[in-house]
């Protein structure tokens, strides 16, 4: 179960950072904070789709800078505006398109002349204009909505930078109901009301013109994205040209035909998708208003609308990818952690890309690409904090280990033990191990008489003159048994076994040598010091071993128990040092040994023919 939880706790703190990374996004896309860059990022898949060819069905006819220059058209006069209506009507036009307000009367018989080129020609889309906070609502007269074919409201959205990149459907309120003027065209063309829709894979809905389905943006009630957008829209005519002599306006045949002004005097110039990346020294950095409807109207006769991408699918993918990168940060090298939040930046505007180009979706890339970018530092963070834990607990570890082999081993040992510590097992492992067990001959006898206190403090620096040679020799000094020691070779770690059998043996011979320089310097009235040694090289188990609340790493088996068994033996023999066959046969390229007979064992079936060290 627990390497099931460890090779989960990626799979969890991937899952728990995405979701918070996921939350302080949607906080800043609550707070508009990431608004702007989101419609920088529909300017950008406008410019990188390419613009598509103007419609053949939508002419406009322009009120331009040369026409003002020649005609003096701003005010544009009621006079020359009836000239242009009669021009465009002989060429048979589908409809006629009048963005310019007629909200105020001006010389009679201009408005006369302007009242009859209505009526001649019979479908002219006036327009008005709704109220809003800073500009007055404005109607056309009542003696030209009269011979209109119908009138929608020029109003337009602009977006939070104060860019335009979305028109109105229509309009409900207390004080005004209509459609817009690209809509009321398009409604009057096709023949076609407009009719509400359902809601599907964009938000909030959609509405239908006909079959075309014209999908809501989430910016407010009927309003739609912008889907044709190109710097010019529609072929142009200049009025100047129009009202040439040589000018045939059979070009006007059954097409729609918009007419407006562009000229610098009329100030009516908008920021557009069209010129956020657009180079200014490449020409103008707005576009005229009337354009913009040609946009739009473009946008409803071609079918180019664009919807955007359902928030819930959109969380899902932001959750999905951020995720991904999270838990690749956290799973694999640092290195490639970089890498792999520009792949995610670089993938998801590529998917962005494809959306809007072959389904006419905006998926609002930015915000999914900050969450990505967020999440690097989070996996970061993870990282760091997860090193520190895992430092904190290898720490833990090697003071667990050290705690349970300083005492009994030399520094050097010690650091070993603490460098190959993956060659250990703690929880029990079997080996083959030489172990030594030493005793002192008649302690009982020897101490008689003796203050405690005198007998601690001599056992002490007998104790510590063993210790010294053990950890000399890489020895492992388990435990203290009264007076006897449990030496171990070969666990917890081992140089091999032969190597481990002659260390053993090594220390046994360096035991006595150093016991005699003991009896040297002995105290008045004690007499000398003799020990007994018992080795034995075999299978074992070593581990920790005791209750849940005290334990300590030992060794258990016959090896141990038969090691004991022959340091009982030396009295027997009198011999300081008895070997087994299994030792003997390790360290006798090494040692010089004589046989000592075969001697029965306490606990053992059979006889074993035992050996000593010669002299």
């Amino acid at each position: 179960m627990k390497p099931f939880l460890l090779a989960l706790r990626p799979v969890l703190a991937s899952t728990l950072l995405a979701g918070l990374v996921c939350l302080i996004l949607a906080g800043a896309v609550h707070w508009g904070s990431l608004c702007t860059l989101e419609l920088w990022g529909y300017d950008f898949l406008v410019w990188t789709r390419g613009f598509p060819p103007p419609p053949d069905e939508l002419v406009i006819v322009d009120f331009d800078d040369a026409t003002d220059e020649a005609f003096g058209t701003f005010p544009i006069p009621r006079a020359l505006l009836a000239q242009v209506i009669d021009k465009i009507a002989a060429g048979q036009p589908a409809l006629i398109g009048l963005d310019i307000l007629l909200d105020e009367p001006r010389q009679p018989q201009d408005d006369e002349e302007l009242l009859a080129a209505l009526a001649r020609a019979g479908n002219v889309v006036l327009t008005d204009s709704f109220g809003t906070a800073h500009l007055p609502a404005s109607e056309p007269l009542s003696m030209f909505r009269r011979h209109a074919l119908a009138v929608g409201f020029a109003n337009l959205p602009k977006d939070a930078d104060g860019s335009i990149r979305r028109t109105f459907l229509l309009i409900r309120t207390p004080d005004y109901q209509g459609l817009s003027f690209p809509v009321a065209l398009a409604s009057i063309y096709f023949n076609q009301p407009l009719e509400p829709g359902r809601p599907g894979i964009v938000a909030p809905g959609s509405v239908y013109l006909g079959e075309m389905e014209i999908p809501l943006d989430d910016s407010g009630p009927y309003t739609t994205l912008i889907g044709f957008w190109n710097p010019q829209p529609a072929y142009t005519v200049s009025v100047k040209a129009l009202l040439a002599p040589d000018f045939d306006p059979l070009v006007f045949q059954d097409k729609v035909i918009l007419v407006g002004q562009s000229s610098t005097r009329g100030k009516d110039f908008y920021d557009t998708p069209v010129y956020t990346f657009r180079n200014p020294e490449e020409g103008p950095a707005q576009m005229a208003g009337t354009k913009i409807h040609a946009a739009a109207l473009a946008t409803l006769l071609t079918g180019r609308t664009v919807g955007v991408l359902n928030p819930r699918w959109l969380w899902a993918l932001n959750f999905v990818l951020i995720w991904v990168v999270i838990a690749m940060v956290i799973s694999t090298r640092a290195l490639y952690s970089v890498p792999a939040v520009v792949v995610g930046v670089v993938g998801t505007y590529f998917v962005a890309q494809v959306l809007f180009s072959t389904h006419q979706v905006w998926m609002k890339f930015v915000s999914t690409e900050a969450g990505i970018i967020l999440a690097l530092p989070a996996g970061l963070g993870y990282r760091f904090l997860e090193e520190r834990r895992l430092k904190a607990h290898a720490e833990a570890d090697r003071r667990e280990l050290m705690g349970l082999f300083e005492r009994y081993v030399s520094p050097e040992v010690a650091a070993e033990i603490w460098d190959r510590r993956g060659e250990i097992v703690l929880t029990g492992q079997e080996r083959t191990a030489t172990v030594l067990f030493s005793d002192i001959r008649d302690f009982t006898a020897l101490t008689a008489g003796k203050p405690s206190a005198e007998v601690l403090a001599w056992l002490n620096n007998y104790f510590t003159a063993m210790s010294e040679v053990i950890k000399e020799n890489g020895g492992f000094l388990n435990k203290f048994i009264g007076d006897g020691m449990l030496i171990l070779f070969g666990v917890p770690l081992s140089e091999g076994v032969e190597d481990d059998a002659r260390r053993a043996v090594e220390t046994a011979r360096q035991m006595l040598r150093r016991v005699g320089q003991l009896n040297a310097h002995c105290p008045p009235g004690w007499p000398p010091l003799r020990i007994g040694i018992g080795i034995h090289t075999g299978p074992l188990t070593a581990g920790n071993v005791g209750a849940r609340d005290r334990l300590e790493y030992s060794v258990i088996g016959e090896t141990v128990n038969l090691a004991s068994r022959l340091e009982v033996l030396t009295k027997e023999f009198k011999t300081p040092i008895i070997l087994s066959p299994q030792t003997r046969d390790l360290v006798q390229d090494k040692f010089r040994t004589r046989p000592l007979g075969e001697a029965k064992v306490r606990g053992f079936s059979e006889k074993i023919q035992v050996y000593t060290l010669e002299n």
